[in-house]
């Protein structure tokens, strides 16, 4: 009798305290997300975006650039039909040089135990999830069909074809194209697709404290005929910049937060 209540004790003990390690470990995995996408209500976040856009020409294909400064901003929250609480945030942007910002769009961050998703332009996105690990993989475009075609300039373009989202770097020092040092940087790792006629390459990076610091995007597309008239064999070795035909370069980099 004296030895079954002892393991009964014992048994006990070992229950508590394992259930006690549970409560804490959950709190501490959903702090990482409050940590890298911090949900703060009127706190801007201003960017620098430099883009390219490949248009068609009758003397070939011309790259548009352009420059301009962005300011995103969580303006309210509410509860959803889940009864997750859904941040709306307002994106407004100005050409490089200009005095006042005009409305870009709408769009919104929901935060569950595990994820973190951002809708925008009527497509959902799973930006982060637990556990922030390097390796770890995942699907951030299930909610639409990656094959969906985006209206990318004059031309239509599947430009998340082929993604897939992991974890690379977790614990980077940079110092970023607008001069912005951070520490304990996150890159997750979205595209990496090089064949004959498509191009994807994407990532975006995350720091404590101040969210998104640094995205990329280059999509583009060719069916070799600009550059070679359909011939495939002369269009392989070439470099994208020559061969392509449609498709644009994103690269958007935190200025500062307020």
């Amino acid at each position: 009798m004296k030895n079954t209540l002892t393991y009964l004790l014992l048994l006990v003990c070992l229950l508590t305290f394992a259930s006690c390690d549970e409560e804490v470990a959950t709190p501490s995995l959903q702090a990482t997300l409050d940590r890298y996408y911090p949900l703060e209500l009127n706190r801007a976040a201003y960017y620098q975006v430099d883009s390219v856009v490949l248009v068609p020409t009758v003397g070939g294909i011309r790259y548009d650039t352009a420059r301009l400064e962005a300011r995103e901003t969580l303006v309210e929250s509410y509860l959803g039909g889940d009864g997750n609480t859904i941040y709306r945030g307002e994106r407004w942007e100005r050409a490089e040089g200009a005095a006042e910002f005009r409305f870009k769009q709408t769009y919104t961050i929901t935060r569950t135990d595990g994820t973190l998703m951002r809708s925008e332009d009527n497509l959902s996105f799973t930006k982060l999830v637990l556990p922030l690990r390097s390796g770890v993989s995942w699907d951030g475009n299930a909610a639409f069909d990656e094959q969906r075609e985006i209206l990318v300039g004059p031309e239509f373009l599947d430009v998340y074809g082929g993604w897939n989202y992991r974890y690379g770097e977790t614990d980077q020092r940079l110092t970023l194209d607008t001069g912005l040092e951070v520490d304990s940087v996150v890159t997750v790792e979205q595209a990496e697709v090089d064949n004959l006629i498509d191009l994807r390459s994407a990532y975006e990076r995350y720091a404590p404290g101040l969210g998104l610091v640094e995205r990329f995007i280059d999509a583009r597309h060719t069916q070799c005929n600009d550059c070679c008239g359909g011939d495939t064999g002369a269009c392989f070795d070439l470099a994208w910049n020559d061969k392509a035909e449609k498709g644009m370069i994103l690269r958007q980099t935190l200025i500062r937060r307020e």
